[in-house]
């Protein structure tokens, strides 16, 4: 991970949108922290959503098609259910390029959650019923359409909400004097992970709301530095910046992503508590 705190302008088109900067929050508890942003996602989900799309569309008129020409029902079945499945992984891929992701978390709890899973198991039920039985009948091909489609439909919708909001991770740099006050954390909620009190490029504290989001403490070491990093890690396995308006949170095709009910997660702020704790260990600028 580079630790500089100069973003990449071309990440933006040359600059960081005046929007992002306005409705950027700097908490109090977090005056003596930096907010490292993340290379945004949503622009690299459009030509996968395009090309996901196409691969749909085609494997639909083969689907309706097949048995009217010498083409097999598989070669239709196949290339519809492509549709979904490579808008899914290129999701997968797109939330692995920040340092440190949860891929496998992404996939259970985020693509494969809600209504997704019964869809792709309705779609590995019907094709393996077309593998042992055969059907010679037209119109059981045509039922994968309809799961295939609202699959692909709840990826897109899915990568849009996620990735249309702001990441960012804050970090602080800390000097491992003394051993960090495990007690003190964990009495004000936080899940101590390390076996270490002076915990290097590792997991530290973990602490979780009652909607399954967490907030993160890992250290990692770079050039003889040692920084602690903050994460705020959404359920689906995605992590964002918790400390900005909400008018910049999940903005892309809100009609579909608030029709499936998506809704915008407000940070709170009592989540902090504990981290006063680590002042001490904060070097001085």
């Amino acid at each position: 991970m580079e630790l500089n705190f100069e973003e990449d302008p071309q990440w933006w088109n040359g600059r960081i949108p005046d929007n992002l900067i306005l409705n950027e929050i700097h908490p109090d508890e977090l005056k003596k922290w930096q907010r490292k942003r993340l290379q945004p996602l949503l622009p690299k989900l459009l030509f996968p959503a395009s090309w996901s799309l196409l691969i749909l569309t085609i494997g639909i008129i083969f689907t309706l098609f097949d048995y009217r020409t010498n083409f097999s029902e598989y070669i239709g079945s196949f290339i519809i259910i492509l549709g979904p499945c490579s808008l899914g992984l290129s999701i997968l891929y797109l939330s692995n390029i920040h340092q440190n992701s949860n891929i496998i978390r992404v996939l259970f709890q985020g693509l494969l959650g809600r209504t997704r899973i019964l869809w792709a198991l309705i779609i590995l039920i019907l094709f393996t019923i077309s593998i042992i039985q055969k059907p010679t009948n037209p119109h059981f091909w045509n039922l994968m359409i309809l799961p295939t489609t609202i699959l692909w439909i709840e990826f897109l919708a899915f990568g849009c909400f996620y990735f249309s909001s702001p990441f960012a991770i804050w970090m602080t740099e800390i000097d491992f004097e003394n051993d960090l006050p495990i007690s003190k954390l964990e009495s004000k909620g936080w899940i101590w992970m390390s076996d270490s009190l002076k915990p290097v490029n590792s997991l530290i504290a973990i602490k979780k709301d009652s909607k399954g989001n967490s907030l993160e403490l890992s250290s990692i070491k770079s050039n003889k530095q040692i920084w602690i990093v903050l994460s705020w890690w959404q359920k689906s396995g995605i992590r964002h910046d918790p400390f900005v308006n909400k008018n910049v949170k999940g903005v892309a095709i809100p009609w579909l992503t608030k029709k499936l009910g998506y809704s915008t997660i407000l940070f709170d702020c009592k989540m902090l508590d504990g981290l006063e704790n680590l002042d001490q260990f904060i070097k001085k600028s």
